[in-house]
């Protein structure tokens, strides 16, 4: 198997590198994403399949920790081509469905200097809107083929990101509700809701703990 495509993370998980974010796999006989890169990931996802022995048909469901072009770029592509379920939080699902329009804030220097420049690049990320299969509340536990995930809502980044919890795999999916590029965990610099961000850090940084 190529480590240029999947890393294995835990006994069903891997995850792909995109080239400034993360997406992730999980093998349960069929196939769950969660979040799908840019609309670049397209080709590593194909070849992800490929290593795993898989068909498109086997991604059934893609799980969505938020709005942002950088994790939904390639979600409908699966829900076309592989007909698979769509979930993410219903305070997001607007977004993702094209009917809401909400912008963010930089917190820092460096991230408001990058956020004035965010604009100029979105263009070139922009994907169709994508109508949700189901919305969730952020306070349930959802079926993933078999394997349980606790579905955690972490406002802040985007009103309606999600955390998601394997207990069986000893895996959380934080999103981008933890910034983790510099090393260790911070808050992310891009939120919609400063307040809650914080708190929503503070509690996952406790849950891994």
């Amino acid at each position: 198997m190529s480590a240029d495509v999947l890393e294995r993370v835990a006994e069903r998980v891997y995850r792909i590198r995109e080239r400034f974010v993360n997406l992730y796999v999980i093998d349960v006989g069929r196939i769950v994403l969660v979040d799908t890169g840019t609309k670049g990931a397209e080709p590593l996802v194909r070849e992800a399949l490929k290593e795993l022995g898989k068909e498109l048909a086997d991604i059934r469901l893609v799980l969505l920790t938020h709005h942002h072009l950088d994790h939904v770029g390639t979600a409908g592509v699966w829900k076309r081509e592989a007909k698979s379920t769509v979930l993410v939080h219903d305070d997001d699902a607007d977004v993702v469905a094209g009917r809401e329009r909400r912008k963010g804030k930089g917190i820092g220097l460096r991230a408001k200097t990058l956020i004035a420049f965010a604009g100029v690049f979105a263009w070139s990320m922009r994907v169709p809107p994508l109508e949700p299969d189901r919305r969730l509340t952020g306070h349930e536990t959802i079926d993933l083929l078999g394997l349980p995930a606790v579905v955690i809502h972490v406002p802040g980044h985007t009103i309606g990101s999600c955390a998601f919890h394997l207990p069986t795999e000893g895996v959380l999916f934080a999103g981008d509700a933890v910034n983790g590029r510099q090393g260790s965990p911070v808050p992310p610099w891009f939120v919609e809701d400063p307040g809650a961000a914080i708190a929503s850090f503070e509690r996952l940084v406790a849950k891994e703990g």
